[in-house]
């Protein structure tokens, strides 16, 4: 190794920085890695195509064949809404009931992906698909899992994407993954089915975020552009999305993030692909709880005063979400006001009523 380096300040360098990964991280272990505990690290770099077909190699000979998902079923037919109390009772009965295994015979699969303008020429945007049981074909009809009712949606073309480029998927099964057409329908978490019962895989859960600001259009002239560039980016999952309570989607929109570099992303991505300017307004709040006891409990507790200080905002499902300025007042309310049931991060409802 050392000869093929061919520079003793490099090799020395390396030698540091692998003798230090040796002590920081702990073994690879393949059971855990199977068991979703421990995730493989590599290092390369896709820009200069290094260390890319160790790591495609190694992904291929470390992976497993498909495996199941635990799911929710349900019957697939269209329900009266809900008063709220009843669908706060409904989603906590919206746990996972059974296994579907790849030999399932009806065709599943989960949305994990979203992406946009992959061509900005015509604003096309695909949802990523891992395909879980039974077989697609192009041109069948599956249920949403978010969707009302019995509507079903046409996969009329699917593709395989590696890079730049692009496949028709005629069939496809477990363990694959297939792009469809996006009619901005679909989000990240979302199941696809067919067959005569509603199914719905977990939802992915969102990072809990630690950076929050307004963004505002500052030319109203690209309203329109604005809107939508920042839509499609919100379904992609770069940043999420909170309103004031009881904004019907009039008002400001709060960006939350986990890092400054997410909002610096919009931004840019707003400009180049979508040709507008955009303003953020920090707020200060650095710590975000959602409130899974529900709208009743936290007035409870904004009535009694436990909540001075906390800003009370709503995600995209118009559940209660709670933002502190510090670990320590929010450590103190999901202590004192543990009914609140405050968690660190989101999951999506497997079904939208």
């Amino acid at each position: 190794l050392e000869e093929l380096i061919n520079d003793d300040e490099l090799f020395s360098q390396l030698m540091e920085d692998a003798e230090l990964l040796v002590e920081l991280l702990p073994p690879l272990d393949m059971e855990r890695v199977m068991d979703a505990s421990q995730s493989p690290l590599f290092f390369g770099s896709a820009m200069t195509n290094f260390g890319v077909q160790l790591f495609l190699d190694k992904f291929c000979e470390m992976g497993t064949k498909p495996l199941g998902r635990p799911a929710t079923k349900k019957e697939d037919a269209p329900k009266k809404k809900k008063k709220s109390a009843e669908a706060a009772a409904a989603n906590e009965e919206d746990e996972p009931t059974e296994m579907i295994e790849p030999g399932y015979e009806d065709f599943t699969g989960f949305v994990f992906k979203t992406q946009a303008n992959l061509d900005p020429k015509h604003r096309d945007r695909l949802a990523y698909v891992r395909v879980v049981s039974g077989k697609y074909s192009k041109g069948m009809k599956v249920g949403h899992s978010r969707s009302k009712g019995a509507k079903k949606y046409n996969l009329a073309q699917a593709q395989a994407l590696f890079g730049n480029d692009r496949e028709s998927v005629e069939v496809a099964y477990p363990g694959d993954v297939i792009g469809i057409n996006n009619p901005g329908n679909f989000a990240i978490g979302d199941t696809l089915y067919t067959g005569a019962m509603k199914i719905a895989y977990p939802g992915i859960p969102s990072f809990s975020p630690e950076k929050f600001a307004y963004i505002r259009n500052p030319n109203p002239s690209t309203y329109k552009a604005f809107s939508k560039g920042i839509d499609q980016l919100l379904a992609e999952g770069a940043v999420q999305a909170l309103r004031q309570r009881n904004d019907d989607g009039g008002g400001p929109l709060i960006l939350a993030a986990v890092g400054q570099l997410q909002f610096e992303v919009v931004q840019a991505r707003l400009e180049s692909e979508y040709g507008v300017e955009s303003k953020l307004e920090p707020i200060g709040f650095n710590i975000a709880r959602w409130a899974d006891g529900g709208w009743d409990e936290v007035d409870k507790a904004d009535k009694d005063g436990k909540l001075f200080g906390t800003m009370i905002v709503q995600d995209r499902w118009q559940r209660p979400v709670l933002l502190f300025r510090n670990d320590w007042k929010a450590e103190a309310v999901a202590n004192e006001e543990d009914y609140l049931q405050l968690k660190t991060w989101s999951k999506p409802p497997a079904f939208d009523e």
